[in-house]
């Protein structure tokens, strides 16, 4: 799930209402005293729904007679109503030490208060107290509820469904009952138990709001957006407060409907509650519905030549979550005197879907290339070309299939490909095994590409490589709360990026064949056999509340056929001015390719992307 369980899930709230009422129930019998008739009065706005008066009455009468048992037990029990787990805990183990008479409530409330600390070990203790206390056979209702909620904490769900199952029986539309099990079954995640109990209740109960609000966060914890979205939509048409539209909104982003979820979290905004999550949603939805531009430059190295380049690009959205691209870019590559450009202007279509994505476009590129050794003559040339890529999610969205595609590219891969007036053809594919949260995605793919440099005289100089590899990304740690702002568009202005608190370890094994002819290798150093393994790192942290964010990556290899070693090492600095722009500088450093480029190669770019 994209957050955690609602506030609605946790055993102590759950409880409340439980709680509250059976105040003034199995009083332990204590002698009058002179704080008598202010008890009096707390107990009566209590029974009233006054639980912040008599707050503050307790507290009153606690600070004439702070060892009073009675006052404590009670106080705690109001704490424990208004969800101040902290202050329930303490003023119910004060009343704890005070009353020496079995008490299964007050065991059973600081038990739960506990439980919401995340005092483990000190809360089955106690619930294992209470359980003791209401060992005689237990007839009334409210302690069967005491008694089913402890066996569920303490793990014996199966003597507490027995308890839950015989309440329903006598009253199918037992909200307490119905809800507690349904509460027991989720903080296990047993999704499907906890949605046949909540579905079955609200066939008793028809339209009870909790319980649908219940049903569509069980169909998101299982996946079923189809589902969620036909709940969460019915939710939102009769919604009176933010939370319900905001949930929609949620519902509808993660569909891919942008469009939708723009409009609302629009509404929630001007509901009741909203607070600055909404707001947040708001600008970040705005941010991706907006067009964007961006520009930026770069610097690289090989053995064989260094280039400059530049590019510019808009991206403006349409539909859904759909976006037009368009951009250019110009790269001048030298070496010994000698210098050629390449470039290109692209347009494409970005259609994204749910679990789909599509991108389709046409370019058209220019190449000046300078022959040093044939009086400096220049061979000039326009080229169409064309890019595509599709990307599905199968099984629950564990599985994701990608196949990129290029034809007639300019090849600047490197600034010597440049430098020659390199052309490629490609077709790539991955397919990604999502497991554990994606804590664990591994990566399997080939890539067939065709690569070509200008032609000098007679003949064509080319290349064919054929790279395989498999290998998985391990999440070390991640953190989505801590998120760099200003999330913008990749540099080719087609799939958005994020940068997220985490470290990342990855390990391929690559396996390459290819083919060159004597044309292609006088001119360029490429490998003709390749078999590497690969192992490396990326961390990745966002600082002041992401409006700066680092990345530094690492990696090591050995390429056992070419008997030589690879490294890379690189950095980021993000950052983020506004919410709506990002700067980004970049620098890398790489010594041998898994492509089978030969040498060190090093790249330093700067880009700047804002939205309109």
């Amino acid at each position: 799930m994209s957050r955690p369980l609602p506030a609605l899930l946790s055993g102590a709230l759950a409880f409340a209402a439980i709680s509250s009422a059976a105040i003034g129930h199995a009083q332990p019998a204590i002698d009058p005293d002179p704080v008598h008739f202010q008890r009096t009065a707390a107990a009566r706005a209590v029974e009233q729904g006054r639980f912040d008066d008599a707050r503050m009455m307790y507290e009153r009468i606690l600070a004439i007679a702070p060892r009073d048992a009675r006052s404590l037990r009670d106080a705690g029990r109001v704490a424990h109503a208004l969800g101040d787990f902290e202050r329930a805990a303490e003023l119910l183990t004060r009343a704890d030490a005070e009353i020496h008479t079995p008490d299964p409530e007050l065991h059973y409330l600081l038990g739960e208060a506990l439980w919401v600390l995340g005092r483990t070990a000190d809360a089955r203790a106690v619930h294992t107290h209470a359980r003791t206390e209401l060992a005689s056979p237990v007839t009334e209702r409210i302690q069967k509820l005491w008694l089913a909620r402890i066996d569920g904490r303490l793990g014996e769900v199966a003597a507490a469904d027995g308890i839950y199952e015989s309440l329903i029986a006598v009253n199918p539309a037992d909200e307490e009952a119905s809800l507690a099990q349904v509460e027991m079954h989720a903080n296990a995640r047993n999704w499907a138990q906890a949605e046949r109990a909540v579905r079955r209740f609200l066939g008793a109960v028809p339209g009870h709001r909790r319980g649908t609000e219940l049903l569509a966060w069980f169909a998101e914890a299982q996946g079923h957006l189809d589902g969620e979205l036909h709940i969460r939509k019915e939710l939102a048409t009769s919604a009176d407060r933010a939370q319900s539209m905001s949930d929609y909104g949620r519902a509808l982003e993660r569909s891919g409907d942008w469009a939708g979820a723009l409009a609302a979290y629009r509404k929630a905004l001007h509901l009741p509650g909203a607070d600055a999550r909404v707001t947040a949603a708001v600008e970040r939805m705005d941010r991706r519905m907006s067009p964007e531009l961006a520009a930026g430059m770069a610097a690289k190295s090989d053995p064989g030549a260094t280039s400059v380049a530049g590019y510019v690009g808009m991206a403006v959205p349409f539909g859904r979550s759909h976006h037009v691209s368009l951009g250019g870019w110009h790269e001048l590559a030298s070496n010994d005197g000698r210098e050629s450009y390449g470039g290109e202007v692209t347009g494409g279509l970005v259609f994204q879907g749910r679990a789909n994505r599509a991108i389709i476009g046409a370019k058209v590129g220019l190449y000046s290339v300078t022959f040093a050794d044939l009086d400096a003559k220049s061979h000039s040339r326009l080229r169409p070309g064309a890019f595509g890529s599709a990307a599905t999610k199968l099984l629950n969205n564990r599985i994701e299939l990608t196949v990129d595609g290029e034809l007639g590219s300019v090849w600047r891969e490197t600034p010597r490909a440049v430098l020659e007036g390199g052309n490629v053809d490609s077709v790539t594919s991955h397919v990604f095994g999502i497991l554990f949260g994606h804590r664990l995605i591994t990566d399997t793919g080939v890539q067939v590409r065709r690569l070509r440099i200008a032609e000098q005289m007679d003949g064509s100089p080319q290349a064919t490589q054929a790279l395989a590899w498999i290998g998985a990304d391990f999440a070390l740690w991640t953190d989505f709360a801590h998120e760099a702002s200003g999330q913008t568009l990749d540099d080719d202005l087609l799939r958005p990026t994020y940068l997220a608190d985490s470290v990342v370890v990855a390990y391929r094994h690559y396996e390459l064949w290819g083919a060159t002819n004597t044309l292609f290798s006088d001119r360029m150093s490429l490998a003709n056999r390749a078999s590497i393994d690969e192992v490396s790192i990326v961390a990745r942290k966002a600082l002041a509340r992401g409006r700066l964010a680092i990345a530094a990556n690492a990696g090591g290899g050995r390429d056992w056929v070419r008997d030589l070693f690879l490294s890379r090492v690189g950095g980021s600095l993000w950052i983020a001015p506004s919410s709506r722009s990002r700067l980004s500088l970049s620098f890398d450093v790489s010594k041998e390719s898994t492509r089978a480029l030969s040498g060190e190669r090093r790249t330093g770019w700067m880009t700047y992307h804002v939205d309109l």
